[in-house]
């Protein structure tokens, strides 16, 4: 039989070399499993469904109001802070089409003239909304993800996860794992 001795450290611990080593060989730890499901949440709360987005071999985000473009603006409204760029988004989309309503031509019953041209005019506001709020939330997931992947966010994943790493810096789980199975 051989018995081995082996000190493990937590990730404060570790020497500077050895830290680097364990931040770049987990950089991807937060961002393996469903990172982005916050943002999706806040997004349907809102009644914008993302269906899917992409920022590193092309760029886009995918959705589409989950009621109209109307209900999703005002949850916007009401939950998002005045700060915040899909607010302003939104009291942009509200101002704009708020425009087009109050100024359209109107016949001697106050009925709207052109209806035809009037739904396209709200349709192509509506369009741009939407586009304007899916470059938001694609921001949002880029910055969630350079987030979730910074030293400061792994670090807190190590912490928290209370992991423990050889001299190195590599992750010593495994090797408690297995010194766990034979006592």
């Amino acid at each position: 039989m051989k018995t081995i001795h082996l000190a493990l450290y937590s990730f404060s611990e570790l020497s500077a070399n050895a830290k680097d080593e364990a931040l770049n060989e987990h950089r991807f730890i937060n961002v393996e499993y469903n990172w982005w499901d916050s943002i999706y949440e806040d997004a349907e709360r809102s009644g914008l469904k993302i269906t899917g987005f992409e920022f590193e071999s092309s760029w886009y985000c995918n959705a589409h109001f989950i009621h109209d473009a109307i209900h999703c603006a005002g949850e916007i409204m009401d939950h998002h802070g005045d700060t915040t760029p899909t607010y302003q988004i939104a009291l942009s989309f509200w101002a704009k089409r708020s425009q087009i309503v109050r100024t359209w031509p109107k016949d001697e019953n106050w009925e709207f003239k052109h209806q035809g041209d009037l739904d396209e005019g709200l349709d192509r506001v509506e369009a741009n909304f939407l586009i304007h709020l899916q470059w938001a939330y694609h921001s949002l997931l880029i910055e969630e993800y350079n987030f979730q992947t910074s030293d400061e966010a792994i670090t807190a994943t190590f912490e928290a996860q209370e992991f423990y790493f050889t001299a190195d810096g590599k992750l010593a789980t495994r090797l408690e794992k297995l010194i766990e199975t034979q006592i």
